[in-house]
């Protein structure tokens, strides 16, 4: 490529919108593809409508995007919170409830609500990997998570990841641009969007102190405040705050694992050998994994790096074990390590998480819980 064709497509805003097609045409592409899969006997059937019935998309094509936890969460957008429920965060099933209140149809809005926000957040990631690496090295980075597997499905179908993403990155974004008050706005939508999603303002606070900025401190408590809100109303409904914590039992009885450092670590350093839990090396492999991109955070932000290693380490305390690939996977400062300066290798990278990403798509489609 000419260093003038290389100027034209990295100068302007084709940069920004450049790997957002390619990646709708990849997803655009990946649902047609496993459509094919799931009408392979003759008809297009996934067991998600046997599970839903009557209940479920009006629109077969919303199956494509619809299964396992997207059922709750248009339940909480139809009827509000009941057992076992108040393990989700509010933000999402809200969103939903408005927009399918205007279009009449609460699956329809979940999709359109993730789908809409996992593209836009490909530009915004871009846009604030740009303020560590060069334009192209971030357009290389923005193309690399948008296809990785768990973030390529989980801003496809009808999950909250998407305006996760969506909000830690904003509240990033409005933060390097000196814009504190959307900033905090967007953390605090990310606090009612997952349990951990209040880290996102611990480096906003860490920022504001370096700069001796005291006085904006104070608008740091908001996302705090949101949270505390919510366990008040969960305490008024249930009469436990933590309910979204104690109700991970019904989970639990389902064969769920959670807390990877009470369940292996806090045994092996008391010594308590007799009962060990059955070990899976994969997920050994993976905590490594990550937990060596989250420390490689630091070099590029140490700011980032605490964010990193707060919710690292708050997934490990608290995720469970089959959801951690998916809550690791939206930890955006991991992705600013990765930079591919070459298009052969970049390329190569983008195929093998492509074909990933239809594994775990159809497998999610199919029942599996990947999730």
């Amino acid at each position: 490529m000419s260093a003038r064709a290389s100027a034209k497509i990295f100068g302007g805003k084709l940069r920004l919108i450049l790997p957002v097609l390619i990646i709708l045409l990849l997803k655009l592409l990946a649902s047609a593809f496993i459509y094919q899969r799931l009408r392979i006997l003759g008809s297009f059937f996934t067991p998600w409508m046997e599970t839903w019935g009557k209940g479920g998309p009006a629109l077969w094509w919303l199956y494509l995007f619809s299964a396992q936890d997207t059922g709750f969460y248009v339940a909480l957008a139809a009827a509000w919170y009941s057992y076992p429920m108040y393990v989700f965060f509010p933000a999402y099933p809200v969103i939903c409830k408005l927009i399918g209140a205007l279009i009449g149809d609460f699956w329809l809005s979940a999709f359109l609500v993730s789908f809409i926000l996992g593209l836009a957040s490909l530009p915004l990631f871009q846009i604030v990997a740009e303020n560590y690496m060069s334009r192209s090295e971030a357009a290389a980075s923005t193309m690399l998570v948008g296809v990785f597997p768990y973030v390529f499905l989980f801003t496809t179908v009808s999950y909250t990841e998407s305006l996760f993403l969506f909000s830690t990155l904003a509240t990033w974004y409005f933060y390097v641009r000196g814009r504190l008050v959307p900033s905090v706005l967007a953390a605090t939508l990310a606090t009612l969007t997952r349990t951990y999603g209040v880290a996102i303002v611990v480096p906003v606070a860490i920022g504001l102190l370096a700069k001796r900025k005291f006085k904006q401190l104070p608008l740091c408590a908001l996302p705090v405040l949101a949270l505390l809100g919510w366990m008040y109303y969960l305490y008024v409904m249930t009469g436990d705050p933590f309910v979204f914590s104690t109700q991970q039992s019904y989970w639990m009885r389902m064969g769920v694992e959670f807390g990877w450092i009470q369940r292996y670590i806090m045994p092996l350093l008391s010594f308590n050998v007799w009962m060990y839990p059955k070990f899976d090396y994969l997920l050994v492999a993976l905590i490594i994994l990550m937990g060596y991109l989250v420390f490689c955070t630091f070099r590029i932000d140490a700011k980032l790096g605490v964010y990193s290693l707060l919710l690292f380490l708050a997934l490990l305390y608290l995720g469970n074990f089959i959801s951690l690939p998916r809550f690791f996977s939206f930890i955006f400062p991991i992705w600013l390590v990765a930079r591919i300066r070459s298009l052969p290798i970049l390329l190569a990278a983008v195929a093998f998480f492509l074909l990933n990403s239809l594994l775990v798509w159809y497998q999610f489609i199919l029942g599996v819980w990947l999730a």
